[in-house]
């Protein structure tokens, strides 16, 4: 890179100025946000049956205890939008003023806001490794079962998780 260069802002600036803001006014805690395109959750976003609200929640908080764990409020969707459109930035402040704290973009990617920029990427690396779990089950030709609500109710009731 040129020293001089001017470096040209994300496409996906609307959303994090727009995230921001809200995280300023609300007074949390949060202060940074993180776009990424982790390859499985992407992948699972193309297949209807994980757009329902909270059923990719549900089933990436089965695969493994840590996934309920680091990503305890879930996992929003939004369906797909022009990426970069204010649109988008728009329905990524709705999924997380209903309580996420990771929003999936259909058939793009992952926006995540936390305190620091390694908690935002553990959320987002934990439900992607839930998801190359479930994908590898699928893959080895069987449908993954996941642990029970009982073994997740027991588990958000012992680690003091928010209930879903």
């Amino acid at each position: 890179m040129v020293a001089d260069a001017p470096v040209a802002p994300t496409s996906e600036l609307p959303a994090h100025l727009a995230v921001h803001d809200d995280l300023l006014a609300q007074g949390s805690p949060c202060r940074v946000s993180l776009h990424t395109h982790p390859i499985e959750l992407v992948a699972l976003s193309h297949s209807r049956r994980w757009l329902e609200e909270d059923a990719l929640t549900r089933m990436l908080w089965s695969m493994i205890p840590e996934t309920r764990a680091f990503c305890p409020r879930g996992l929003g969707v939004v369906p797909y939008m022009l990426p970069g459109s204010v649109e988008l930035a728009a329905a990524t402040r709705s999924a997380l003023a209903r309580g996420y704290d990771v929003v999936l973009w259909e058939k793009h990617g992952v926006f995540a806001v936390d305190t620091d920029i390694l908690e935002a990427f553990d959320q987002v690396d934990v439900l992607n490794k839930a998801a190359q779990i479930y994908l590898s089950g699928k893959a080895m030709g069987f449908e993954p079962e996941g642990m029970s609500d009982g073994q997740m109710n027991e588990l958000a009731k012992v680690f003091s998780l928010p209930v879903k």
